[in-house]
């Protein structure tokens, strides 16, 4: 996001940072190497007069002595032996944070526009940035790869299916006192384009004699085939199908029901249609319409032999270009390469790398701003009504803000390559999902990259991964997997030896190492990690209380305990697993609660009830 103006005939240009780096700011100095003094960590009580008590501000500091230090150290800070300027303490650290905000920017500019020779200011996102990298190296080179509007991109779009988020068989899901791994694809996005290309040529209208599975299938480039030969002339397509029989059904299936291109499976109990929801989950063995490109249709083919209709579509006939296999190869290579370094420039890299698939899915802007001076405002609204929205005026000045609609025909995307890599991600999954459902074995939840899955069984999986596909699956790679929960302690493997699954991305592990050390890695979609805690803390007073711990990630237990004990976090998962309806206020967090409003006015939320209920 960026905001233009003209300013006393100059032109302001103000950019959000936050799009091109979305690193919390904490961790600028560490991941950019920039030097810094020591900072508390503190929630500061004040009177009306801006005065801080500093013996009540010591029980909230994290850094007591630091703190201390501080108010010597910032001029005109310390008003007597218990009271400090509160005023001058948050402007010298606001002024501290731009300052390492600025250098870090600076920094990553700098970075970037020597190894790619991109100039960082000239890009709204991070997106933006990976995009013009791969036109420089992959599309512009090739000269025969197109951008697409109107109704191929609107039709191709349909293809977007993100990734795969659910419990086994969408029911909850338990587990005790048998370990349990969270085993994560490495780096997903970037492994399906190194096993990718990109389709030259525009995409044809299917015709007639071509609607149908088999022949699509039977004409269907093979894997690494570059150009087209006498049989097998169709690089890619996309198409909508109508599955009419599935013969394989699978705990985590790849088949995702769309309610609004599926009426029929939505409940009709309400009057208001917005409201209907589905009666089948989105990833469930329903047969329905759905879109697909290629690869998506092999699999479903493959991994749960359904037959289908093709009832129309587009296909691309002319060459596959690899050469984006090779650019992302290497980028990912120069990051292992800067990471054994301990070079910062690799967070770059790994930020590109991850951003590369984001601008060709770009959804159409379909509405804009305008600010306009209210002197001006009547006439502009006379001159532009068909397209207002709605107006406000801007919040303690002498303009109205217009929000207008936005003509999407012009908008063009490479969505062709985004709904490939979409797929191709899907399919490392599906890879290791399906081996796992065929060894008779169990996996708990898939969120996306990672799933849960018994420690003990990976050494199975990975051995008849091998034979099936003779790659090695447990590795640091593109293409490869490896055990991912957060370290309790650096150097000392985690795993979950009790978990429950309540919900998609609400769930709670108790994580345990070899000095027997317990920490909770827990997620609440929708709800802070102070504000779980806090919640369970009150909830359950009994139980062993437990706190978060930002740094790493993870709720850590108070007083005396072992893994046995019975703890507030996990009592009140069991809660929301037994169907019990838990509110949460979301303005009980340690950070504040802000309601931004159409006119950038900003209030401070005193409560904001969230209810759950699984």
């Amino acid at each position: 996001m960026q905001i233009t103006g003209i300013y006393k005939g100059k032109a302001i240009i103000i950019k959000d940072s936050y799009t091109v780096i979305s690193t919390k700011l904490k961790k600028f100095p560490e991941m950019f190497h920039l030097q810094t003094g020591p900072k508390d960590s503190s929630c500061l009580l004040a009177n009306d007069n801006r005065t801080g008590v500093i013996s009540e501000a010591c029980k909230f500091v994290q850094d007591v002595e630091t703190f201390m230090k501080n108010i010597d150290l910032i001029e005109n800070c310390r008003i007597d032996e218990n009271h400090f300027n509160l005023e001058k303490y948050s402007s010298f650290y606001c002024k501290q944070d731009v300052r390492i905000l600025r250098e870090g920017f600076v920094k990553f500019r700098n970075d970037i526009l020597k190894e790619f020779d991109l100039n960082v200011y000239d890009y709204v996102s991070i997106c933006s940035i990976a995009n013009k990298l791969f036109e420089n190296r992959v599309y512009f080179p090739n000269g025969n790869l197109y951008d697409l509007s109107n109704k191929p991109r609107e039709f191709i779009s349909r293809c977007i299916q993100g990734g795969r988020c659910m419990l086994s068989d969408n029911k909850k899901q338990k587990s005790e006192k048998k370990l349990i791994a969270d085993f994560d694809a490495v780096s997903l996005y970037p492994s399906a384009i190194a096993r990718l290309y990109t389709l030259e040529g525009i995409p044809k209208v299917l015709k007639p004699e071509m609607l149908n599975s088999e022949y699509l299938l039977k004409h269907l480039f093979e894997d690494d085939q570059g150009e087209s030969e006498c049989d097998k002339f169709i690089s890619g397509f996309f198409v909508l199908i109508k599955i009419t029989d599935i013969k394989i059904k699978r705990h985590f299936p790849l088949i995702t029901v769309d309610p609004e291109l599926n009426p029929e499976l939505k409940a009709k109990s309400t009057k208001d249609k917005a409201k209907d929801k589905a009666t089948v989950p989105r990833s469930s063995n329903t047969c329905c319409l759905m879109y697909v490109d290629h690869i998506a249709l092999q699999d479903l083919i493959k991994y749960q032999g359904i037959s289908c209709e093709v009832l129309q579509g587009y296909y691309y006939d002319e060459k596959r270009d690899f050469r984006i296999r090779d650019e992302v190869k290497k980028l990912f290579e120069l990051r292992l390469k800067y990471k054994k370094e301990e070079n910062p420039l690799q967070e770059n890299i790994k930020l590109i790398l991850n951003s590369i698939y984001g601008k060709t899915i770009l959804s159409p802007i379909e509405s804009k701003i305008q600010i306009i001076d209210d002197k001006d405002a009547v006439r502009y609204a006379i001159r532009n009504y068909n397209h207002i929205i709605k107006f406000e005026g801007l919040d303690g000045s002498d303009k109205t803000i217009f929000k207008l609609t936005k003509s999407i025909c012009r908008h063009f995307n490479f969505c062709p390559l985004g709904v490939n890599i979409l797929s191709m991600s899907k399919r490392i999954m599906n890879e290791v999902f399906c081996t796992i459902e065929d060894l008779g074995l169990q996996a708990f939840y898939q969120d996306t990259d990672s799933m849960h899955i018994y420690n003990e069984y990976i050494p199975k999986l990975a051995a008849e991964f091998k034979k099936r596909y003779g790659r090695e699956l447990i590795g640091k790679n593109l293409g490869q997997f490896h055990s991912d929960f957060a370290e309790i302690t650096k150097g000392k493997q985690s795993l979950a030896y009790k978990s429950i699954f309540c919900g998609k991305k609400t769930y709670i592990d108790l994580l345990t190492n070899d000095l027997n050390e317990v920490a909770f890695h827990c997620r609440m979609k929708g709800v802070k990690q102070d504000v779980i805690a806090l919640t369970a803390n009150e909830m359950f007073p009994e139980a062993v209380k437990c706190v978060y711990d930002e740094d790493k990630g993870l709720m850590i237990p108070q007083g005396k305990y072992d893994k046995d004990s019975e703890f507030s976090v996990m009592k009140l998962y069991e809660a929301l697993h037994s169907s019990q309806e838990i509110a949460f206020d979301l303005c009980k967090s340690s950070a504040p609660c802000f309601e931004e409003k159409f006119n950038f006015s900003i209030t401070t939320k005193n409560t904001f009830i969230r209810k759950l209920k699984f």
